[in-house]
């Protein structure tokens, strides 16, 4: 009998409902179990029973900055290896940096398309 394919899960944090929609309408056609948080300490309570294949993380989040859950998600060790992608609204270049210094693998500006969502996404799943 042939293995079923388990469907990678992503976790996806942000704080905007309507981007919290965007990119579920845009990943889950796309094959992908998608658990949407509000906030970074409801996403990091989810990390302690389950992981997923890769994270979205918005960079300004309303309690815990996007680039500091970057840092503690790389500091537990189960999470240190698994894919990041943020999400920012600001075109500011040194909050890109300090995303990629403090872990980020990947980033995109908003607004973008969902074959860019899904494009940089197969890439950082990939390896």
């Amino acid at each position: 009998m042939p293995a079923v394919a388990v469907a990678p899960t992503i976790f996806v944090v942000d704080d905007d409902p309507l981007i919290l929609a965007f990119l579920q309408t845009a990943l889950a056609p796309q094959g992908y179990s998608v658990e949407l948080f509000e906030t970074g300490e409801r996403m990091l309570g989810k990390v302690q029973t389950a992981l997923p294949a890769l994270f979205v993380v918005d960079v300004r989040l309303p309690t815990t900055d996007g680039i500091e859950l970057v840092r503690t998600l790389r500091s537990i060790a189960a999470c240190a290896d698994i894919p990041i992608l943020m999400l920012t609204g600001e075109g500011r270049l040194d909050r890109i940096v300090m995303a990629m210094q403090a872990g980020a693998n990947g980033y995109l500006m908003k607004p973008f398309s969902p074959e860019q969502l899904n494009a940089k996404i197969r890439g950082l799943l990939a390896g």
